[in-house]
């Protein structure tokens, strides 16, 4: 009787051990904090969100993602790369200011920015890389997604004038 109470209370302390969460507050699980396809990132109070690439039938590579800035002061901007490489920008500059998004591509888009040729495979990350006025660059590895399901008719800002080279 006494052997089989141990052989229970051994069996239980195991069973407690390997099943409970060890980890508590670091664990690996609870730090992800992507919850989408894009990427996110911070620079002062620069926000960006759900970044990536969108590759379409023409092998052009167009940027989603918004940036928002939540500093009362405004910055700017100044210009993107994608794996170092210059990309087509709607604007020559996109200023920053409080509650005012940068939005590019989607119904809202208020900017719009493509790489004419990307090489990378759908399914590949990329270097992105979004350069400011005050606030330090954001490099983020972001997705290379096919332009299907929510991408098929891609809505992008369009402008009157020709588009500009960063």
């Amino acid at each position: 009787m006494a052997i089989s109470i141990k052989k229970l209370l051994v069996l239980a302390l195991i069973t407690t051990s390997l099943t409970g969460c060890g980890s508590g507050r670091s664990a690996e699980t609870r730090l992800i904090k992507q919850v989408t396809d894009g990427v996110e990132g911070q620079s002062n109070e620069v926000r960006l969100r759900n970044v990536l690439i969108v590759k379409d039938k023409l092998a052009q590579g167009i940027l989603i993602g918004t940036l928002v800035n939540w500093s009362d002061e405004a910055d700017v901007l100044t210009g993107i790369t994608i794996n170092d490489q210059e990309i087509t920008l709607s604007s020559a500059s996109f200023d920053l200011v409080k509650n005012k998004p940068v939005i590019f591509a989607g119904p809202s888009a208020n900017a719009d920015a493509f790489i004419s040729q990307i090489t990378n495979a759908i399914g590949e990350r990329v270097d992105i890389t979004f350069s400011f006025a005050k606030a330090s660059p954001v490099k983020l590895n972001a997705l290379i997604l096919q332009n299907d399901g929510i991408y098929t008719d891609l809505l992008r800002y369009k402008t009157d004038t020709a588009t500009v080279t960063s």
